[in-house]
């Protein structure tokens, strides 16, 4: 009987997959670029809210 441990498990990228991270190799992306769309987006929903606020204060 195959004896199962922590190492077989972080071997397979279970660890990854529990942490919300691609296991699959050459599937990373930058950290770089997720900031520079998280930037992005809350820009976008910050013009979105301030546009909508203006016209209910006018």
């Amino acid at each position: 009987m195959k004896k199962l441990g922590v190492a077989n498990y972080v071997n397979t990228g279970g660890f990854n997959r529990l942490a919300g991270r691609p296991a699959a190799p050459g599937s990373w992306q930058p950290e770089q670029t997720s900031r520079r769309w998280r930037t992005f987006l809350v820009l976008l929903g910050a013009t979105f809210l301030g546009t909508g606020l203006l016209f209910i204060a006018f």
